[in-house]
């Protein structure tokens, strides 16, 4: 007879879980923008769609010389309307990694997060992108989340592929190294490397603290102290047990 209770790991596949406010939120105005760019699209013609990107889309020349400063939010409402997989691979990361990053963070810092990992990968691809006349996309905001599900989840299990397992850990240095190399080999394919990797970096500074330069300094100061302290034993030497200790003190 089997017994009631089993005991060891247990293993199931999620997507995701139950839906959160904030994701909810950001899903439906994503979807919502991309019905808004089809009917302009369909109903204004080529023109009205180029006015829109004009407008809204991130043109890194604009931005520098025109003041457009807007555009560093609203090109991460915007997809390619050609392509549904664009707008369709964003919104399944944003749901399959957002939902539990909001349900540890809750919807105010999860949002917070997301349009600073957004706005870091705007000025990144404008920084070094000048080239790239109008960007548009979430992506860069989706890899500071995929940094942000690494750093707080690091060991949860992804099938990349749908085949070769992965931790979230693996998985992102994975993203980035082919970002990198892909980056590397300077063909021009349409992809915003620099706006992938600009948010990728950008939530990394988030959650090590190193945006606030008063943690910086405070550390700098820590660091100072520590340097300049030293335990003396008996006979005016430094001990060996307290060097020992010392080593494993958890503001190394």
């Amino acid at each position: 007879m089997p017994s009631r209770f089993e005991y060891g790991p247990q293993y199931r596949i999620s997507f995701g879980g139950p839906l959160t406010p904030a994701v909810r939120i950001l899903l439906i105005v994503n979807v919502a923008v991309y019905l808004a760019e089809l009917f302009v699209v369909r109903l204004g013609g080529p023109e009205a769609w180029k006015a829109t990107l004009d407008l809204f889309a991130l043109n890194p020349v604009r931005v520098f010389t025109e003041f457009f400063v807007w555009q560093l939010v609203t090109y991460m409402f915007l997809h390619a309307p050609g392509s549904i997989f664009h707008i369709l691979f964003n919104m399944l990361i944003l749901y399959m990694l957002g939902c539990e990053i909001e349900r540890f963070w809750g919807p105010k810092r999860f949002l917070r997060y997301y349009f600073l990992c957004g706005v870091g990968a705007g000025i990144a691809n404008c920084a070094f992108a000048m080239l790239q006349s109008q960007t548009v996309g979430a992506s860069g905001a989706i890899f500071g989340l995929i940094v942000a599900y690494a750093m707080l989840f690091p060991t949860r299990t992804f099938l990349f592929w749908g085949i070769f397992p992965l931790t979230a850990r693996q998985l992102a240095l994975l993203l980035t190294a082919i970002e990198l190399v892909s980056l590397g080999a300077l063909s021009p394919d349409g992809v915003a490397r620099f706006a992938h990797l600009g948010g990728a970096l950008t939530g990394y500074l988030i959650l090590k603290g190193m945006w606030d330069p008063r943690r910086l300094l405070s550390d700098l100061r820590w660091r100072i102290r520590r340097r300049r302290f030293k335990t003396v034993g008996r006979g005016g030497s430094r001990s060996s047990d307290a060097s020992d200790n010392d080593r494993f003190y958890p503001y190394h």
